[in-house]
């Protein structure tokens, strides 16, 4: 077997720092195109191979997007979206204000970009179909008839000054399940469900969360996944499964979230039993 050659190595790691520094100290501003690979690698001393390495390399990290047939450019997000497991859903937080009009949030998700000064938006679609077997059988509902209520949204992050009509980066995908017996016909069906979100709505009908389960698993996309959030195929996504319960220990909500690696953290806390 071939050894890696270390100086090939070094070079290409040396020119991912030097994207990276350029990146972080404006040099190369949120979302233009870097200087094809040619180019770089003359201004830099370095060769095509190794320059189109590092810019591999730092896509994968998140401060570059590709596309295919038109070069790197920065990404207009290169800070963490932290997703707080644990306040977000606490309902002074989905509710909070901060919004340029004072308006509450509507849900955690538009909660949390507030706070980085960041703005949501979203293509959402509501829809009844027959569930996947296994959130059927969280559910409790019928895995072979229409029985859930699905509300599957692409959600992106803008500046706060961007136009109206400019979606912004890409950052999740969330498929959320609730049985039809309980969202059929409500309000649970708009594509707007108002402040504090889909979860404020299920406690006013007498459905409130006392109780959360999650996992989280990082795999690669899917091709449909990675075309949405602007991934390559090689990089790595987090798929959460969100499961609500009610106080009588029912389950009336599945969210299954993707969410780009490069791009989010997880924070939790929780109390725990001494002694």
């Amino acid at each position: 077997m071939k050894k890696p050659d270390p100086l090939v190595s070094a070079e290409f790691r040396r020119v991912a720092q030097v994207i990276r520094d350029r990146i972080r100290d404006g040099t190369y501003e949120p979302g233009q195109r870097l200087p094809a690979a040619p180019t770089l690698a003359e201004e830099l001393g370095s060769n095509r191979s190794a320059v189109e390495r590092a810019v591999r390399v730092v896509a994968a990290e998140g401060l570059l997007t590709t596309r295919q047939g038109s070069g790197a450019y920065v990404s207009r997000i290169i800070q963490t979206i932290t997703r707080e497991g644990t306040a977000r859903y606490r309902r002074s937080r989905r509710e909070e204000n901060g919004g340029p009009d004072g308006a509450k949030a509507r849900g955690a998700f538009e909660a949390e970009l507030r706070r980085m000064d960041l703005v949501p938006r979203s293509l959402p679609s509501v829809r009844r179909e027959v569930p996947p077997p296994e959130v059927a059988e969280i559910l409790g509902v019928d895995p072979t008839a229409v029985s859930v209520v699905v509300r599957d949204r692409r959600m992106y992050a803008a500046p706060t000054d961007a136009a109206p009509g400019d979606l912004g980066t890409p950052v999740q995908i969330a498929t959320t399940y609730i049985p039809l017996e309980i969202a059929g016909g409500t309000v649970l069906e708009d594509h707007d469900t108002g402040a504090g979100g889909m979860i404020s709505r299920l406690s006013e009908m007498g459905f409130t969360q006392v109780r959360i389960s999650e996992k989280i698993k990082a795999r690669t996309p899917t091709p449909e996944e990675a075309e949405f959030l602007s991934l390559d195929l090689d990089n790595r996504v987090f798929q959460l499964t969100h499961i609500g319960w009610t106080a009588e220990d029912r389950p009336i909500e599945v969210t299954v979230q993707i969410l780009p690696a490069s791009l989010w953290e997880f924070s939790y806390d929780w109390e725990i039993e001494n002694g």
